[in-house]
């Protein structure tokens, strides 16, 4: 086990280094240290199974994309077999964005929003723990109530802010959201289903590969943003900038303004009938929507 002291410090155990690809050290230097230790040398720890623990409070985007060979950073884009983090304090906000594996516990206070965590059963006295949505469907864990799983379908009604749910899904279950979303919801999905049963905000379903969307409201901007393929339904307005370098897969929404090449197009008898079966409405009332394409 690595042990080090912190106050609050941001992007720890971040596989991303707050998104190094985009900034190349000029706003974060993954081989700056802490208690003696670098941050690129956590999380090179954590991909050999090793557990971290922080004493001290931690800061924004802990464990950001843990759990994943990024490509970006020379991986190969899937999941890897990680250590977990020990928390002995507060946690900042977005605690687990994009995280895919692994396992984080918490002694203290989360700030929300939280990232692609939910809280399950703790095998740690005195700790929280939190575990991925996405493997949590994927391998049949159980959520602490009120959420619950069965029949591989994820119901999430504690009332949480979350961003990045469902993110790199693969797996054929299904994740339902009563209530609102944050941004980026279903990001890098391949598969499954996804449904907020809420508004949803920026940069749904970006980067989607396959899977399906569903949102019983407004997203905010960008929707669809690099879409490769699968679907995504809006009941409400899809927002401005909507399907940016889109190169597959299709939106439906009421409303939508889509950046060309992107085009909207009347939808055909068939996605008339889905529409209907999706919102529950009437095939009159489907006809209000419109269907996006490349």
């Amino acid at each position: 086990m690595i042990t080090i002291r912190t106050s609050g410090e941001k992007c720890l155990c971040d596989f991303t280094f707050d998104f190094y690809w985009q900034h190349r050290g000029s706003r974060f230097d993954p081989d700056a240290r802490i208690d003696g230790w670098s941050y690129r040398s956590l999380v090179d720890a954590l991909r050999r199974g090793e557990t971290v623990k922080l004493v001290g409070d931690a800061g924004s985007r802990l464990c950001s994309s843990m759990g994943v060979d990024l490509m970006r950073l020379g991986g190969g884009g899937g999941a890897v077999d990680v250590g977990n983090v020990i928390v002995d304090g507060d946690v900042g906000p977005r605690m687990g964005i994009s995280m895919i594996r692994g396992a984080i516990y918490v002694s203290g206070r989360v700030e929300e929003p939280l990232g692609n965590v939910i809280e399950v059963e703790s095998d740690l006295s005195g700790y929280r723990r939190f575990v991925s949505i996405t493997e949590l469907v994927e391998k049949g864990y159980s959520p602490l109530r009120p959420n619950e799983l069965s029949d591989r379908v994820l119901r999430i009604s504690d009332g949480i802010s979350r961003e990045t749910i469902g993110a790199r899904n693969g797996s054929p279950g299904r994740i339902e959201v009563f209530g609102n979303a944050g941004m980026s919801a279903g990001i890098l999905m391949r598969a499954g289903f996804l449904e907020i049963h809420g508004s949803s905000g920026r940069n749904t379903g970006v980067l989607l590969s396959g899977g399906t969307v569903v949102v019983h409201g407004d997203t905010d901007d960008f929707t669809a943003t690099e879409m490769r393929s699968g679907e995504i339904f809006v009941n409400g307005n899809a927002g401005g900038f909507a399907c940016a370098r889109m190169r597959g897969g299709c939106v439906f929404a009421r409303e939508c303004r889509p950046v060309p090449p992107a085009r909207s197009a009347s939808p055909s008898p068939e996605d008339l009938r889905r529409i209907s079966k999706i919102f529950g409405i009437s095939s009159i009332h489907a006809m209000m929507y419109r269907k996006i394409t490349v």
